[in-house]
């Protein structure tokens, strides 16, 4: 089983510094799961002051992006320019579970969860940053893709070599639902003085 990864509060930042591109990582110094707190913003959110369904995304997203390049020395952008490829959206699953309200300040985990040689399967997990609560769970499959072909593009060697590093040990062998259950058991699990 996966263990879901909540590290403590670490302000606005990742939890570790910028990392070197993949290179000479050991498998017990990569961070699979990097973690980032953000704070629910007023032009996020619905009339009742939860944050809006359609913008969850731009917050998983945008922690990714600074996991990438924080954890991964991987700035998608710089790379876009020199290589003319990127990724796009091709599926997502997201399942909101609590609402994340104005001010909060909430947590988000990232993490790789399969890759090939033109894909990946991101999960994002947001839960309330001082606490276990689950706001929402997001798996995310990306294409590569090749801009100026318009088509897609296969990772090279460096690519697959990092994902080979940072991608979760173990396949994830249940559906989406069934994934929002075991992390949902796993939260409810790590909270201080709750019994089961």
């Amino acid at each position: 089983m996966i263990s879901f990864f909540m590290p403590g509060r670490q302000g606005m930042k990742t939890t570790n510094s910028r990392g070197n591109g993949g290179q000479n990582m050991t498998e017990t110094s990569v961070n699979r799961e990097p973690f980032t707190e953000a704070v629910i913003r007023f032009q996020d959110c619905d009339p009742f002051g939860h944050l809006n369904n359609a913008r969850y995304m731009d917050y998983f997203i945008n922690a990714r992006e600074d996991h990438l390049a924080d954890q991964y020395g991987l700035d998608i952008y710089e790379r876009q320019n020199r290589c003319e490829t990127n990724w796009v959206v091709s599926k997502t699953k997201i399942a909101y579970l609590n609402p994340a309200v104005f001010r909060e300040r909430v947590g988000i985990c990232t993490r790789l969860l399969s890759y090939t040689d033109t894909a990946l399967l991101m999960e994002g997990v947001m839960t309330g940053a001082g606490s276990r609560d689950l706001k929402a769970v997001v798996w995310i499959e990306f294409r590569h893709f090749d801009l100026t072909g318009k088509r897609l593009a296969r990772h090279p060697d460096e690519l697959m070599a990092l994902f080979g590093k940072i991608v979760l040990p173990g396949r994830i062998q249940t559906g989406f639902d069934a994934r929002i259950r075991q992390i949902s058991g796993a939260t409810h699990k790590k909270r201080p003085g709750r019994s089961r």
